[in-house]
Parts: structure tokens; C-alpha cells; sequence
């Protein structure tokens, strides 16, 4: 069931906790449960300056477009589990050609799609996170970690302990995310050399780099959580991890070809799922000018084939997901050309024009920072050609 459990447990047995990888995190005041209501859900606190927490950031003015937020904000039960079922579907039919043909070839591309199936899980899992896949919270949280979190090794309830506080925080010294990205100097150092980008994303497709997003699957891992009881796994998860992992191993070894299907299921997260979510990660918040709350998060309007391998179900919108997670992520398309309509929003808002946009405007700040007067800052309010 969990896919990266043999990597676990690797990383258990070689990589040093967190708090002596990067010294103890700092400490944050609790958060408490998001409350149902779209309005409350829809207006977090404002994000701090970079290195700086105290110093608020301007904000947008949200109450011109909250009647229609909190209609984007219902949750459609029916298109989630639709959504889950396409997933595993096209998984579970790459999984049985490439038994089926045994050829080294559909392994290959096999491996290639279920990379990019695992990363709409992901994303999906991202939504179940702030309780966007079913109306129902208990039936969210068991659907989340069944079809999304245990397959890819997580946990929802782990991934939420954090993720609220990197809402709450962004780009601060109070960031989690921010925190252990520091120590992840292949992804987020910048500036690098065209040779160093061409390197690292090299390294990403071959795994090479796999074991420093230890720290980030550590302290969302079930596994390595599981008998520590100050964390925020429940004893309902726990049970249910196990009972379904054992029931699926059951089912794997059924088949005969158990070593296979692993194989087909890890080898792709340490490969094209390292290399596809390390770009969607880069692209949410590096380099961004960060002096208003809309320049602060990118977001990117991706191409055709990139938003079926890097961000799908409404993941580039990540601008919009910042200003209102009330809103599930498929419906972020409809809010992005809502605020496109918004003056504030069009003039400041920080909008890249494809993932490879993104990289090209990283490389762009590279030779910002060296000085080349010819380079110009990407502007804001429009896609980055």
C-alpha cells in the first residue's frame, strides 16, 4: 500500500532526526481547527516578510469577491470520487500491461504515467488536507489517507500539523516548509549556473538527490511516526494503516509478481515524481519579490502537457489557493479568471507563463543578481513571457 515504505526505512536507518538535521523547529502558537464556514476559512493572516515575521505584508482587499468564493468553496463529493477512481484506474491498467507484456518498454512508460498519477494523488492529497475532497471530514480524512496519503507513504492528519502553519507563515523563519527547504540546496539556492540547473533537475529524473526531501517525508510518515505519541497521528490511523497495508500486501503477493508491482510503484516516486513535485515546489514561492501579500506566491499557467504531468487539478494556482483555501483545487481555475477581473489583482498579482517560464525566470534572477544590466524584472499582474 505505502510506496515509498522501502525508502522509509531507508531514511529511517540513515538520516538523523529532524530537530538534529535542522536544529528543533521554532515554536508556533497552536492552530485550531479550520472553521466550517467559507468566510472565516477564506481570510488566513497575512504572510510576514521574508526573515522577517513581524513585518506584516499589504494585503488584498477580499470582500468584493467573497459571494462568489464561497460558491467556488462547496465541496462536490461526486467529482472527488470520480477523480480517485480515474487515478487508480489508469495506475492499475498501467500496472497490468506491463505484467502482461513483460516487456522492458511498457515498464518504461508504465513507470512514466503512474509518476504523474502519483502526483495528482499528491495533489489531491493536498485538498484532503484542508478537508476539500468530501463534505463528510471523518469520510474525508479515512478516503484521503486510503486512495491518496498511505499509497505515497504519508499521512493526511502529519501533512496538515504542518501545512496550516506554512499557510499561516509563509515565506517566514515561522515556515516549516521554508525551514527544511533551506537545507535542500540542489532545489532552492539560487543562483545557479545554466550547467548547475541542467545538473540538478538531471539528478531529480535520476533520484540522486531522493534522500534530501528526507526531512519533509519524515515528519509526514506514518511509519516513522507511528509509535511516537506527540504527534498528530490518531489511534483511528494508525489502525487503519496497518490493516490496510496488511490487506493489500496480501493482495500484491497474491498475484505472484510482488517484486514487480514495488518496483513499479517506487522506482517512479524516486525518479519522475522527485523531478515533477520538485519543480511544482520551486515554482510556489522561490525568488518571488514578496513585498505585497499578491507578489508573494506565483502562480503559473501551465501548458498543456505540463498541467498533466506537474500540476494537475488546479495546483498552479497556488496565488489563489493562499488567498482562499476554502476553495477545492479544481475550482481555482474559475477564481483565477474571477480575480483576473480585479484591477489589484491583475496589476500586482505575481503570474508565470509555464513551468519552463518558471525556471527561465529563476535563470532570469540569476543574472539579476550578477548584475547584467540588460536582464529586466519579471513584472507582476501578467504572465512572464
Amino acid at each position: 500500500m505505502t510506496v515509498l515504505t522501502a525508502l522509509a526505512k531507508v531514511v529511517y536507518l540513515t538520516v538523523p532526526p529532524l530537530d538534529l538535521q535542522l536544529g528543533v523547529l521554532p515554536e508556533m502558537p497552536p492552530l485550531s481547527s479550520p472553521p466550517d464556514s467559507a468566510a472565516a476559512d477564506v481570510a488566513p493572516p497575512a504572510a510576514g516578510e521574508k526573515l522577517h515575521p513581524s513585518v506584516p505584508l499589504g494585503r488584498y482587499s477580499r470582500a468584493q469577491v467573497m459571494p462568489a468564493v464561497r460558491r467556488l468553496s462547496k465541496v462536490n463529493n461526486w467529482r472527488t470520487a470520480g477523480y480517485i477512481a480515474l487515478h487508480w484506474t489508469v495506475i492499475i491498467g498501467c500496472v497490468w500491461a506491463a505484467l502482461a507484456s513483460g516487456h522492458w518498454l511498457v515498464y518504461v512508460v508504465a513507470g512514466v504515467v503512474i509518476g504523474t498519477r502519483l502526483q495528482a494523488l499528491g495533489v489531491m492529497l493536498h485538498d484532503g488536507t484542508h478537508w476539500l475532497l468530501f463534505s463528510n471530514r471523518t469520510v474525508n480524512d479515512v478516503c484521503s489517507d486510503l486512495f491518496l496519503a498511505f499509497p505515497l507513504g504519508l499521512s493526511t492528519e502529519l501533512y496538515r500539523a504542518t501545512h496550516f502553519r506554512h499557510h499561516r507563515f509563509t515565506n517566514t523563519d515561522d515556515d516549516p516548509d521554508l525551514v527544511i527547504q533551506r537545507e535542500d540546496h540542489d532545489w532552492f539556492d539560487w543562483p545557479k549556473s545554466r550547467l548547475g540547473c541542467v545538473w540538478v533537475l538531471v539528478k531529480s529524473l535520476l533520484g540522486l538527490n531522493m534522500l534530501k526531501a528526507a526531512p519533509f517525508y519524515k515528519q509526514w510518515s506514518p511509519w516513522y511516526n507511528f509509535f511516537n505519541r506527540c504527534c498528530a497521528l490518531s489511534q483511528r490511523t494508525r489502525w487503519l494503516l496497518v490493516l490496510s497495508t496488511a490487506a493489500v500486501y496480501a493482495g500484491v503477493v497474491a498475484t505472484g509478481k510482488p517484486l514487480q508491482i514495488l518496483l513499479l510503484f517506487l522506482i517512479p516516486s524516486i525518479t519522475v515524481l522527485n523531478l515533477v513535485n520538485r519543480i511544482r515546489a520551486t515554482a510556489e514561492h522561490l525568488e518571488t519579490p514578496g513585498d505585497h501579500e499578491l507578489n508573494a506566491t506565483r502562480t503559473v499557467l501551465p501548458t498543456w502537457w505540463e498541467r498533466l504531468v506537474i500540476a494537475p487539478l488546479g495546483v498552479n494556482y497556488h496565488l489563489e489557493h493562499h488567498l482562499f483555501p476554502s476553495v477545492p483545487g479544481p475550482n481555482l481555475g474559475k477564481l483565477h479568471r474571477l480575480l483576473m477581473e480585479d484591477e489589484e489583482f491583475r496589476s500586482r498579482a505575481h503570474i508565470t507563463r509555464s513551468y519552463v517560464g518558471v525556471i527561465g525566470e529563476l535563470m532570469r534572477w540569476c543574472a539579476r543578481s550578477a548584475g547584467d544590466p540588460q536582464v529586466q524584472d519579471v513584472p507582476s499582474g501578467k504572465a512572464a513571457e
